[in-house]
């Protein structure tokens, strides 16, 4: 009983984040959803644990090959989340499918092997002949190189996805400034958070593939500790997932040009000018910082301009960088609405001036400060 309990949990977690992030199909949802075929791999993956332990070797003759499929599957899929979440606007298969690629090669030279086998000489070397280390040939050789192979490859995209989401993360968090007026740092915290969950994943992950999972057959204590961290990580990156959106940046946003760059001719200079007073004008009269989801694209909407003039003028002329723009305009107007209504609760400030959450105020008046 307790073993069943044990690897029924990261079934369960796994398949209720399944269901639950595939019932949204919402524009701007493609994050939590590609979230959700994660969480359905990872689930068929724990669901072959399952048939290999109890042991029910009959059915894992035919889970076996898809086991270390959606094994190698796992790391690059959350790697595309993480990219969906930050600089992708969609999941592109020719775009996407370059990660996913080594999991189906090896898979099919995986399944190769296990078809050239007979049902009793397959399940006689899951079950016997790894076990006991001794001399293997033939078929058998062959297999347990293209099964030492796998580990080996998903130890190193373990550590690989890891260090890419981290410095994507990273970089991604470093420049969003330049593009959102409330920064979205929970968002981003959020993010983070998703990736330290993916880093004690992934070290468990290496360790367990490093010993093998046939060492721990007949040893149910072994089975308590990485159950119970692989059940709670995998409903924490659910949760946190489900509440997450994307922090998105355009393709090629984060090397903006400067206005040095974007200046050419005189004729460039008087549009910049122009591009100036624009934007004092929607910002003084226009008021536009009230609007709580500004962002830069918005405001080139606005001035018909592109993202780029208007970066690089607020870069340039303002000294800022776009969140503390707006967020300046913001202070000044919640300071001028506390000096009319000194009553007034922090909340509805924030509101009234654009911030949205006393978060986001807090932080703009922090840094106002600085």
């Amino acid at each position: 009983m307790l073993k069943l309990i044990l690897l029924l949990s990261p079934v369960y977690v796994t398949l209720f984040w399944f269901l639950t992030l595939n019932t949204n199909r919402a524009k701007g949802s493609e994050p939590k959803f590609l979230l959700g075929k994660f969480m359905g791999v990872t689930c068929l993956l724990y669901f072959s644990h399952l048939l290999y332990f109890l042991p029910l070797p009959e059915l894992y003759h035919y889970a076996d090959p898809f086991y270390h499929l959606f094994s190698l599957l796992v790391y690059p899929m959350y790697y595309i989340y993480i990219r969906l979440l930050t600089v992708d606007r969609d999941f592109v298969w020719k775009k996407h499918a370059l990660f996913l690629l080594p999991a189906f090669v090896l898979f099919l030279f995986y399944l190769a092997g296990v078809l050239l086998m007979t049902k009793e000489a397959h399940l006689d070397y899951l079950y016997n002949l790894l076990l006991s280390g001794e001399k293997l040939n033939g078929i058998f050789l062959y297999q347990k190189m293209v099964y030492l192979t796998s580990r080996v490859v998903f130890i190193v995209q373990g550590l690989v996805y890891m260090w890419l989401s981290i410095s994507l993360v990273s970089s991604n968090k470093n420049n969003v400034q330049n593009y959102y007026a409330n920064t979205s740092e929970d968002n981003l915290n959020k993010i983070y958070w998703l990736n330290m969950t993916l880093f004690v994943t992934i070290i468990f992950g290496v360790i367990l593939s490093a010993i093998g999972k046939e060492r721990f057959v007949g040893n149910e204590n072994w089975l308590i500790l990485p159950s119970v961290v692989f059940s709670v990580m995998f409903f924490v990156i659910g949760w946190l997932g489900n509440m997450q959106r994307a922090v998105l940046m355009e393709s090629g946003d984060l090397y903006q040009a400067s206005v040095k760059e974007c200046v050419e001719d005189e004729h460039e200079s008087d549009q910049l000018a122009d591009i100036r007073n624009k934007i004092v004008q929607a910002f003084e009269e226009g008021k536009i910082y009230l609007n709580k989801d500004l962002t830069i694209w918005e405001v080139s909407r606005v001035l018909g301009t592109n993202r780029t003039y208007v970066s690089s003028v607020i870069n340039q002329d303002f000294k800022q960088n776009f969140s503390s723009f707006v967020n300046s305009y913001r202070v000044k107007h919640a300071q001028m609405l506390r000096q009319n209504n000194p009553d007034i609760c922090k909340q509805d400030l924030a509101e009234m001036s654009g911030f949205g959450s006393l978060a986001s105020m807090k932080r703009a008046f922090d840094n106002l400060q600085l």
